[in-house]
């Protein structure tokens, strides 16, 4: 539940791993965006349709997103991926 506070800098680590709603996932995302926010979610695919649905919705709700492998990371597994969402788009 969104009390209203928007925030700057969104983060989350393995959100995505198991979606019920990745629809709801990104709207709630947006729903705490003020103008200027910028998101970013780690998460490993594991199941393609959710996350493609989500970054779906994503792309629609943020003029600029991207899904991106982490170069020169510490990480041990090299699937990791790095979404990252900026500008959202307001009515």
């Amino acid at each position: 539940r969104n009390d209203g506070r928007k925030y700057p800098v969104i983060i989350g680590a393995d959100v995505v791993a198991s979606l019920y709603d990745p629809i709801k996932l990104a709207e709630t995302l947006h729903s705490l965006c003020q103008e200027d926010s910028k998101v970013y979610i780690s998460y490993k695919s594991r199941l393609d349709g959710p996350h493609e649905l989500f970054e779906g919705r994503m792309r629609e709700l943020f003029e600029t997103v991207e899904s991106i492998l982490p170069q020169g990371s510490r990480n041990k597994n090299p699937s990791v991926r790095i979404l990252q969402a900026f500008k959202p788009k307001f009515n």
